[in-house]
Order: structure tokens, then C-alpha cells, then sequence
């Protein structure tokens, strides 16, 4: 792969740095404008569509990867913290393996990573696995300041997307479940500091 230099920033801090309303919103939206996913459109419409206002209102705090050359996207992340309940099938030491007081609440407090994408014209050049790296290295600040110690992720039942999560990413699974309404399998995963 290129060299590419890059570094993370939430919408709040680039909104802080450039220190113009009128030019952040030109700007990003140029900027998303140019982000394609075509493995999951979705996420290229959240990105266009949703992130701003998600921020704004504070449901949500998406991370940018940037390109610090070009300023282009190259990729995004989003954190939210939640509550985990588990499902009936998960075992009592699985649940004490994550938490003591996960094995006795049937729950668990951790940071959702709710989207995790790269646009498609750096495939090859930047790793799903550094934009991945950056969402684990901001949980790991949390960790520090808060000893909230657990990320997850949820996906659709995917070899590509279980390979990647647990195999490069160290996430460990913990249940999965059928979706309401459709024959999707949610997948559940997490990572412990």
C-alpha cells in the first residue's frame, strides 16, 4: 500500500477547526459528496445524509478519517454508547468472561461502533483495519477516563465481515439472532481492553 498520511477527527472538532459555519457545511458537503461504499450504499447514505443532524443532536458522534494532504474522506466511523442485553442462548461463563456484572444483570454497558466504513477509492491504498484502529484506540481513551471497557459491533451474518472483525480486529463473538420480519442473522461481538 501508498503512503497516505491521515489522522481522525469527529464532526464537532473539524466543525471547531475550520470556524465557519458557511465553509464546514460547503466543504462537507463536497466532501461526502465524493463517498462511495458500493458494497453497502447504506453507508455512503448515512455519511450524505444522516451524520450531520445524528451529531447535532448528540444520538450519535461520527469519527472522519482524512486524507491530511487532500483533505478528501477516506473513511468514518460511528461510537455511541449502550446498554448490551444478552440473548437467552448466551452461557453464564461467557457473560462473567465479559463482565461480573454483565453474568448478573444479563447486561452490560459498552461503545457501539454503529458504522464503520472506507470509500471505495481507497480500497488498497488504506486498510479497513486502520479505520478500525482508530475507533479501538478512541475506546481505549474512554477506557482510560471512564474504565467503560467494552466495544462491540454488530453485522449482518457475513464470512467476509466475521473474518474481518474477529480474526483482524480481535472481537470475540457472543450471540447472534434472528431479525424480526426478514431472514438476516444480527451477529454480536466484542472487544475487551
Amino acid at each position: 500500500m501508498e503512503k497516505i498520511n491521515h489522522y481522525v477527527y469527529n464532526i464537532p472538532e473539524i466543525r471547531e477547526l475550520i470556524n465557519d459555519d458557511e465553509y464546514f457545511e460547503n466543504y462537507y458537503k463536497d466532501e461526502v459528496s465524493k463517498f462511495e461504499t458500493n458494497s453497502n450504499p447504506a453507508l455512503s447514505e448515512y455519511l450524505k445524509n444522516k451524520s450531520l443532524r445524528m451529531n447535532d443532536q448528540n444520538a450519535i458522534r461520527t469519527y472522519i478519517v482524512i486524507n491530511t494532504d487532500t483533505l478528501e474522506i477516506i473513511g468514518y466511523f460511528c461510537l455511541k454508547i449502550v446498554n448490551v442485553k444478552f440473548e437467552a442462548e448466551v452461557s453464564k461463563k461467557l457473560k462473567k468472561k465479559i463482565s461480573s456484572d454483565a453474568k448478573k444483570d444479563n447486561e452490560f454497558q459498552a461503545i457501539l461502533i454503529t458504522k464503520l466504513a472506507r470509500n471505495d477509492s481507497y480500497k488498497g491504498k488504506v486498510s479497513g483495519k486502520t479505520i478500525m484502529d482508530y475507533a479501538l484506540s478512541i475506546g481505549y481513551q474512554i477506557y482510560k477516563s471512564t474504565a467503560l471497557k467494552h466495544i462491540c459491533v454488530d453485522w449482518y451474518e457475513a464470512k467476509e465481515l466475521e473474518e474481518f472483525y474477529c480474526n483482524n480486529c480481535g472481537f470475540e463473538i457472543f450471540q447472534s439472532k434472528r431479525q424480526e420480519n426478514n431472514d438476516f442473522k444480527l451477529v454480536s461481538a466484542f472487544y475487551k481492553y
